[in-house]
């Protein structure tokens, strides 16, 4: 039988949630780790899994608020923020029992749920990035066919496709593993190794390439537009915003971040792989340095589950209104809500503010700037 551990990753080129719980019983003492290992280990990873859960709680419940789910993109999101959740909460759960010396992972199918749990919402959660971007390039590319495409019904549709999908591929540990130690029943070795050759590609291959094609077309749509707009707007309206800016805000964030933070870890993914196929890394190999890159990389992935909440206050102008709507609810109808200085200032002369004495801040009612929230429908 085989046994999911770093000592033979390579050779049964397991992705990174199945190099996390072989944590759960690692009896290693830690003055035998790398100092970047140690580091991430005991202090990064709990400090992401708190934030992450915390952030993609609350995104989870803004974007299920009444003006927002009935957007199929908001609910889109909000899977992806329960999906992060169960990860991450996998992830606290192995950095628990390490630390503590728990021995979790020798609790009668701890194990299975673990594993099944981390590629199940793993899974989930880069197919949810990969149709809030199709949605966006339907919006902006395809914008006659969104009433008919982009509704909440087709989004429940998809999530619960991808959802069945993700439980039948991934049911793999309560079948072909012991549910005490997590070791693989000998002579399923082969079907293991080729379901997570085809977990790389069902969350790096195809997800990547369907995401740079739709972000390809999508830049290419918005240089034409971008383009007439300049040629044929009259003089009187070159500070029109053009109506397409505030969903590509939001869907180069969602899209660049996953990019940027998923790439590092998929790619050490890969060169665990592949090293071994071409000889040149024995499949039994792995080195405290290629254990402390290990570490690196799966922290910067770890960051495209916890600060998604940033990236939406930031970059997601209607989740931005609904959760200052949301945390203000509790204040008093008159609350007033504080926006930079000369933010804009036609805006700011038709509501007739009220400028507070030595203060560069600008005092907004809250009724209307809920009013400046109830915009199109958009991501």
């Amino acid at each position: 039988m085989t046994h999911f551990s770093i000592s033979n990753l390579s050779q049964m080129a397991t992705s990174m949630e199945n190099y996390a719980i072989s944590n759960m019983n690692n009896t290693t003492n830690d003055r035998d780790l790398q100092p970047i290992t140690k580091y991430v280990q005991l202090l990064i990873i709990p400090i992401l899994c708190i934030l992450g859960l915390i952030g993609n709680s609350v995104s989870t419940g803004i974007f299920m608020h009444k003006s927002l789910r009935n957007n199929s993109c908001s609910i889109f999101l909000a899977v992806r923020g329960l999906s992060d959740n169960g990860f991450l909460t996998t992830l606290l759960i192995i950095w628990i029992s390490r630390a503590f010396r728990l021995q979790l992972g020798s609790t009668h199918g701890a194990c299975r749920i673990i594993i099944f749990l981390t590629y199940v919402c793993g899974f989930i959660s880069v197919w949810m990035v990969v149709f809030v971007t199709a949605e966006n390039y339907i919006r902006i590319c395809r914008p006659f066919v969104v009433n008919r495409l982009c509704t909440p019904k087709k989004a429940k549709i998809c999530v619960a496709v991808v959802g069945l999908i993700s439980v039948c591929l991934y049911n793999f540990p309560f079948w072909a593993m012991t549910p005490s130690t997590c070791l693989v029943y000998s002579g399923l070795e082969n079907i293991i190794q080729g379901l997570v050759y085809t977990d790389t590609v069902l969350t790096l291959a195809i997800p990547f390439v369907c995401l740079f094609l739709l972000m390809t077309a999508i830049v290419c749509d918005l240089v034409k537009s971008y383009k007439r707009r300049k040629h044929l707007r009259a003089p009187n309206a070159r500070k029109n915003r053009n109506p397409m800016a505030t969903v590509t805000k939001m869907l180069f964030a969602v899209t660049l971040s996953f990019f940027v933070l998923n790439l590092p870890s998929h790619v050490n993914r890969l060169r665990l792989m592949i090293l071994p196929l071409i000889g040149l890394q024995s499949g039994n190999e792995f080195s405290s340095s290629d254990q402390a890159v290990e570490q690196i990389t799966l922290s910067i992935y770890y960051l495209s589950l916890a600060f998604n909440i940033v990236l939406y206050i930031a970059f997601g102008s209607r989740f931005r209104c609904v959760f200052i709507n949301v945390f203000c609810s509790r204040c008093k109808d008159h609350m007033m809500c504080l926006t930079p200085y000369n933010n804009d200032k036609q805006s700011a002369e038709q509501s007739t503010p009220v400028m507070l004495k030595n203060q560069e801040i600008e005092v907004v009612p809250m009724q209307q700037y809920k009013g400046q929230c109830d915009v199109r429908n958009e991501c």
